[in-house]
């Protein structure tokens, strides 16, 4: 009497593990077809490239105030003024939230060469 007891009790294990599985595929696959409605689609790479854009804006505004302070500075050489390569101005990139730490930190945060 004990085996088909435990036959009984490995078909309900059994039984309930798939019926489980397959409710939890259902809803995994549900979920990833809901993403993948083309309004979600359109609605992500329409982010993805607003945020790219901003990238380059914010990386360009840092060029040309990279260019900015350095042609300040050698014009300053030229004129026998002296050099503070530590003051960063207030600039275009600045203003947007990016921050620029000024050389002397920009080294000590990379470590020993």
């Amino acid at each position: 009497m004990g085996k088909p007891r435990w036959l009984a009790a490995g078909v309900v294990v059994g039984v309930g593990g798939t019926v489980w599985a397959e409710q939890r595929v259902r809803r995994r696959v549900r979920r990833v077809v809901d993403r993948l409605t083309p309004t979600q689609v359109v609605d992500e790479a329409a982010g993805a490239a607003r945020e790219v854009g901003a990238r380059v804006r914010v990386a360009v505004a840092t060029g040309r105030d990279e260019r900015a302070r350095r042609e300040a500075e050698l014009w300053g050489r030229l004129r026998g003024e002296p050099v503070r390569p530590d003051l960063v101005p207030v600039t275009a990139a600045t203003a947007h939230g990016v921050v620029r730490r000024p050389p002397s930190q920009r080294r000590r945060q990379r470590g020993p060469r």
